[in-house]
């Protein structure tokens, strides 16, 4: 039975949220940010629900925690949250949640959205978790790329960004394709989407491919010597 830690400082939340889970999952519980880091390091849950306005640590601190230690890298975060503005999702998915949801809440798209993520981890492609191009390697489970040897942190968006465009060489990516894939169930904007690609150009620096903004279109990986 796959494991799911809840942690939300709310008694009564906690309560009706693990009363939820318990026909389907093994349920653990964490009331406070540093329980939750715990928690997770010791028990390694299949996957986090997290709200973020909590004692001790916040959600936010929470989630760059386990994403910065390798053992704890690749657990699937759902942040639980009365943050509802569409900036405070966007920061949620940059740091390394990998999904958001609004209290209140549906029951039924909760749980939804939880078989979502268990399903992408089991039918994850082995070879997906690192991959290469060029002089660039790309770990998804660290969220970390090396140029050649020079290692770099990426959050969640820019490591899902960088792994779609590598699969898509010397094709037009327009900026509504990537809205729709790697945003689907979000309120982001294009201009939100040129700020993710300009912080992942600078971070790529040295990189041998170029990735380039097409102006009106969206963007390119171009591969050395493509014109």
């Amino acid at each position: 039975m796959k494991r799911i830690l809840v942690v939300d400082d709310e008694v009564d939340l906690r309560a009706m949220l693990c009363d939820m889970l318990e026909p389907h999952f093994e349920v653990l519980e964490a009331a406070t940010g540093r329980e939750a880091v715990q928690l997770a390091m010791q028990d390694r849950p299949d996957l986090i629900l997290l709200d973020i306005s909590m004692p001790e640590m916040s959600g936010i601190e929470v989630c760059r925690t386990l994403r910065g230690h390798p053992s704890t890298a690749a657990i699937p975060i759902i942040m639980v949250t009365a943050h509802g503005t569409p900036e405070s999702k966007v920061h949620g998915l940059d740091i390394g949640a990998d999904d958001y949801v609004v209290k209140p809440f549906h029951v039924g798209e909760l749980l939804a959205r939880i078989r979502a993520r268990l399903r992408e981890v089991e039918t994850r492609d082995p070879g997906a978790v690192a991959s290469g191009i060029g002089n660039l390697q790309i770990n998804r489970e660290l969220r970390e790329a090396t140029i050649a040897d020079r290692k770099v942190k990426l959050t969640r968006i820019e490591c899902d960004l960088l792994g779609y465009f590598i699969g898509r060489v010397n094709r037009v990516v327009e900026r509504r394709q990537l809205l729709g894939e790697l945003w689907p169930d979000s309120v982001v904007s294009e201009r939100t989407v040129d700020t993710h690609m300009a912080n992942l150009r600078k971070k790529i620096s040295g990189f041998d491919h170029r990735l380039d903004t097409l102006h009106g279109s969206g963007y390119i990986l171009r591969a050395p010597g493509a014109s």
